[in-house]
């Protein structure tokens, strides 16, 4: 299984240094699907710029498949998600913590 990334220019070249595949976004959604459609993608790191679009679209793919495993990270300028890491592993793990 592969690990990818999603992010901006910067970000896609600090884990490319890492042997890590990434795409740098043009359209989020449409690259996000080529991701999803690879089913040899066990991880896919996420530019955390990306969350409030990730959320509306596909929230409801993360709980009902497992792989691949989708993981947020912090964005090169800065953070965006607002939301609590309570509230966010709430709604990951499908429990209430």
């Amino acid at each position: 299984m592969k690990i990818v990334l999603l992010g901006n220019r910067e970000e896609c070249l600090g884990f490319s240094l890492c042997g890590i595949e990434t795409v740098k976004v043009g359209n989020f959604e449409e690259d996000f699907l080529k991701v999803l459609k690879d089913k040899n993608t066990g991880l896919v790191i996420i530019a955390d710029r990306y969350y409030e679009t990730f959320k509306l679209k596909f929230s409801n793919y993360t709980k009902k498949n497992a792989l691949p495993a989708i993981v947020f990270i912090p964005s090169f300028e800065k953070t965006y998600i607002q939301e609590s890491i309570k509230g966010y592993l709430s709604n990951v793990l499908g429990i209430r913590l």
